[in-house]
């Protein structure tokens, strides 16, 4: 196999030609890319003119976060389902199936956002209960239609270099991860353990310095889904002719042992109510 057949990276050296790249692959998740480009763009000119505070933090940090995970997310998934050849119908219907997940989970983070409240577990009115189920509901579908593009690459996908499978493979795997963290964030009313939400936090980030936070762990599984796909890329790229696919998916595996065992210690401390802020004192 030749890497000519899987490896179309090497002209994707502009935005021009990523976006072209993305468009093939597949359009409707390559325009709701776009889509939350621009609301990325638009939350980062209301955060510069609205000063209003949700929790202590401006009311826009939240939905900016929130846009530029989603638009690497949506970046990620439209690079690897161009690698699911078919069935192209199923394919069709998972594209869709997550872009509207996104465009509805977006519309509602910016919508709390501009009535000034939490758009998360957020209760305080029946209103704002059920905008935080539609967002649930939203995050199910979309974590299920994740599983089907893992079960599709591992029983349709069989062209891609094994090390870099494996990577994809492996990240989706993280990412249903995170998404179980998130179930568990959920469930219990609140990511902070051991004090309330929206306390101190590191900027930007916003991760609690006082007390037990499980988005650190959230974070790590859901950016899983890029890490180990780029890992196993650069070793199937580099390594392969030199140690041999074994030994490179060997080295894949053991990182995302490694990987995993970080997201489960962060998870963990969090658990126990003690902050990442004394890893590092």
């Amino acid at each position: 196999m030749t890497s000519r057949r899987w490896d179309r990276t090497a002209g994707v050296d502009t935005p021009v030609s990523l976006w072209s790249e993305l468009t093939r692959r597949s359009p409707v998740l390559a325009g709701t890319t776009a889509f939350h480009l621009m609301m990325l763009l638009v939350a980062v000119g209301l955060f510069a003119f609205d000063p209003r505070e949700v929790m202590g933090i401006n009311v826009w940090i939240k939905p900016m976060k929130f846009m530029a995970s989603i638009t690497i997310y949506l970046v990620t998934v439209t690079w690897l389902i161009g690698y699911i050849e078919r069935p192209r119908w199923f394919v069709r219907t998972i594209a869709w199936g997550i872009s509207v997940c996104m465009v509805v989970e977006t519309t509602m983070i910016f919508l709390q956002a501009g009535r000034g409240v939490r758009s998360h577990f957020n209760d305080a009115s029946s209103f704002d209960a059920t905008i935080f189920g539609i967002m649930g509901i939203g995050v199910i579908i979309d974590t299920l239609l994740m599983l089907l593009m893992l079960v599709l690459f591992f029983r349709r996908q069989k062209k891609l270099p094994g090390t870099y499978l494996w990577g994809i493979r492996l990240g989706i795997l993280m990412f249903l991860a995170g998404g179980i963290v998130g179930g568990w964030i959920s469930s219990h009313g609140g990511h902070t353990v051991g004090a309330v939400d929206g306390g101190p936090g590191l900027p930007l980030l916003n991760w609690s310095v006082n007390a037990g936070d499980l988005r650190i762990a959230h974070a790590l599984g859901l950016h899983g889904l890029q890490v180990m796909p780029i890992v196993g890329y650069l070793l199937s790229k580099r390594l392969d002719s030199r140690f041999g696919p074994v030994a490179t998916t060997t080295m894949l595996v053991t990182f995302g042992v490694l990987y995993g065992a970080t997201m489960l210690g962060m998870f963990l401390q969090a658990m126990a109510g003690v902050s990442i802020v004394t890893l590092w004192q």
